[in-house]
């Protein structure tokens, strides 16, 4: 197996396939409980995400959201880590 260049995992990693699903379902869910909650994508400013980056994250542009983004989506749709996390 070639080693990955990147911080994240790369196409060549034995991960690949079940990350990519996992980043999807993870989408879907951060979309599902902002329109659940009434929130739009402009709201999450409120949260310390910029509106930018929010849209990233919601659109599949950014595959590795850090853990202080986790934790402030967490904060803002009131659920733990752990449950928005369980996809």
């Amino acid at each position: 197996m070639k080693k990955s260049g990147n911080r994240g995992i790369g196409e060549d990693s034995q991960y690949c396939e079940s990350f990519d699903r996992f980043c999807s379902k993870l989408r879907r869910k951060i979309n599902r409980l902002r329109t659940e909650r009434g929130l739009t994508q402009e709201d999450m400013q409120e949260f310390e995400l910029s509106l930018r980056q929010f849209q990233r994250i919601e659109k599949g542009e950014t595959r590795n959201i850090t853990l202080s983004n986790l934790f402030k989506l967490s904060k803002a749709f009131k659920v733990s880590l752990s449950k928005l996390l369980d996809v």
